[in-house]
């Protein structure tokens, strides 16, 4: 725009020098009296309307219904075998592989003995040898290829069998260090870790103390009732299996 209007003033310039023309005499104008009163433009009221707000209608927040857990398929619980009878016999017995417990009850007063044996006829262990009533636990199976299918009974009176799973709720628990009693054959499972072994047994007849890792079993003890002593126990022990004719205490401490 500057531009512009520079040229057009340098137009009228170059006009007015080429024109001969003598110049004319200027007339000043009269002097105006009367003041100018500026009348400001009034400033416009700008009203502002308030926005609304608008304020969403919440939605709903949808109910998850979780998802159907899977529910293990529990462990098939095994039955007990229940045998009993009167007298020698030799009964069949079908279980499944592995180690159990036995829990024999003898009412006769003569001799009874009880012995495992395989498919094949081979005794795999002597569980009882004893005269007059008898009642206690022992291990079934506990060696790797131990599969008892046949029991041999000798004795002179009713006698009842039942074989039961290793489980907890079929077998004596204690934790150690702690004292314990108990009155012929058993099968106690300890908890802990053990260090010493202290028996006190009364009675007569032999008092035998396996005592069972996972690998392998130490015999402890193998005396004629009564009998004390100490001896030391293997800190993996899990099971220990008494043998004996009479009440016995053992004292187990832990390291």
């Amino acid at each position: 725009m500057k531009n512009i209007i520079f040229a057009l003033i340098l137009s009228v310039l170059l006009a007015a020098c080429s024109s001969p023309t003598p110049a004319p005499t200027l007339t000043p104008l009269p002097t105006s009296t009367a003041t100018a009163t500026i009348t400001p433009t009034p400033t416009p009221t700008v009203t502002f309307t308030p926005t609304v707000t608008r304020t969403r209608t919440p939605t709903s927040t949808p109910t998850r219904t979780p998802l159907p857990t899977k529910t293990p398929t529990p462990t098939p619980t095994i039955a007990p075998i229940i045998l009993s009878g009167s007298g020698d016999s030799v009964v069949d017995v079908v279980k499944p592989d592995g180690a159990m417990l036995i829990k024999i009850k003898y009412t006769g007063s003569r001799n009874f003995i009880v012995e495992s044996y395989n498919a094949s006829g081979e005794q795999i262990d002597l569980l009882v040898n004893t005269i007059g009533e008898y009642q206690g636990t022992r291990l079934l199976d506990i060696g790797d290829n131990d599969h008892t299918s046949r029991l041999l009974i000798q004795s002179s009176g009713p006698w009842e069998i039942t074989i039961v799973p290793l489980e907890p709720s079929n077998i004596r628990i204690e934790k150690v260090p702690s004292t314990f009693e108990g009155n012929g054959d058993d099968v106690l499972v300890i908890t802990g870790t053990p260090d010493l072994i202290k028996v006190d047994v009364q009675g007569r007849g032999n008092f035998i103390v396996f005592a069972w890792t996972n690998t392998d079993r130490d015999l402890l003890f193998n005396e004629i009732a009564p009998y004390q002593g100490t001896k030391i126990l293997n800190s993996k022990t899990i099971i220990l299996e008494i043998i004996a004719d009479g009440p016995w205490k053992i004292e187990v401490t832990g390291k």
